[in-house]
């Protein structure tokens, strides 16, 4: 987590969380081999605004709990 900035592309890989933190995840449409951009990373361990899609106009923000229970690449 420390290691990422805003601009960067991840990957996701899985999750490591329960059934009903995986289905957030789905409602969401972060499933395992999405990729993804960083847009915001707010302070004091604030929201991230990610954004996905070709034409990045699909963003949302998530609780930085949520985030760190998902596992990724960083995509170079």
């Amino acid at each position: 987590m420390d290691r990422l900035k805003e601009g960067d592309r991840i990957k996701v890989t899985g999750f490591s969380c329960g059934y009903q933190c995986k289905n957030r995840f789905s409602c969401l449409g972060i499933l395992e081999g999405k990729e993804l951009e960083i847009i915001t990373m707010q302070p004091f361990h604030g929201p991230i605004t990610v954004a996905f899609g070709n034409s990045g106009d699909d963003t949302f923000t998530i609780g930085r709990g949520m985030f760190e229970k998902m596992q990724y690449e960083v995509i170079e």
